[in-house]
């Protein structure tokens, strides 16, 4: 039976969203990730490396220094018994604008495009209206445009409009199923990958702690249509501490709804020479 068995985001005390930045190191990651049982882990701190658009502020040290460093705190790390590998989170700020160029996601082992964070008001392009359809129709247009530019490996967190989620089940619903299966038949076509992701756990199901919750089926239908369109899946907790990791074993609701086989993961074969 499948299991979780590997971890694709997982951020480091370099990203500024980590909210551990004293243990979030990647010694104690790997340490954790043995203790999981896990057989790969994926390091993803954000980054903007993109000199032809302006970061926002809490962009702006989050450069590709970033990776070096990350290499060269996995030199002092401890051997961790799977395997290791070094990606990053990438930003979509609109369709057909990006925070990576293509030269540096050839130079990472696989990268995280998002493209629901709509959290970021003032530099993502927000939705033009706050209504369920608006936010279906915005959540489609930064897909189609992420999963075609040739630089993403994995869509993290699909669908999972950050910054609306009270309308996240309404969004969701507004999205018809032959929507859904075009979108997701671009990225199968464009071997693009999708998150299978703590993040969209309703929070009653051991999801992170939200102040609104949606049932299980929401992320559920989202998946399925994926699986039917012929995509391949990834696991991420999309940590921040340390004890986000063991968030890890919950996506086993995931796996057991969609009816997801090995077959059905995708194996990153690492985009470094």
């Amino acid at each position: 039976m499948l299991k979780p068995d590997h971890d694709l985001h997982v951020h480091t005390y370099m990203s500024n969203c980590c909210s551990d930045k004293v243990h979030q190191t990647p010694r104690n990651i790997l340490q954790r990730a043995g203790e999981l049982g896990l057989k790969t882990i994926g390091f993803t701190d954000h980054v903007w490396v993109n000199p032809a658009i302006h970061p926002s502020e809490w962009y702006q040290n989050q450069g590709a220094g970033q990776i070096e460093r990350l290499r060269r705190d996995l030199l002092e790390a401890p051997g961790f018994s799977g395997r290791v590998l070094v990606g990053c989170e990438a930003e979509t700020m609109a369709p057909g604008k990006f925070g990576i160029t293509p030269a540096f996601a050839d130079s990472v082992d696989f990268v995280l495009l998002a493209c629901d964070h709509f959290q970021m008001a003032g530099f993502v392009e927000l939705p033009p209206a706050r209504t369920p359809r608006a936010v279906a129709e915005h959540l489609l247009r930064f897909f189609r445009s992420a999963v075609q530019c040739g630089m993403a490996d994995i869509i993290p967190h699909p669908f999972f409009p950050c910054g609306f989620l009270d309308l996240y089940e309404a969004a969701i619903a507004a999205i018809s199923d032959d929507e859904f299966l075009d979108a997701f038949g671009l990225a199968q076509e464009h071997g693009v990958a999708l998150e299978i992701t703590a993040a969209s756990l309703p929070p009653s199901k051991g999801g992170f702690p939200r102040e609104t919750d949606w049932p299980l089926d929401t992320p559920v239908r989202v998946l399925t249509l994926a699986r039917q369109a012929g995509c391949r899946f990834s696991f991420g907790s999309d940590s921040h501490t340390l004890d986000d990791m063991n968030r890890l074993p919950r996506l086993q609701q995931f796996i057991d709804a969609v009816g997801l086989t090995p077959q059905d993961l995708w194996l990153c074969p690492g985009r470094q020479a």
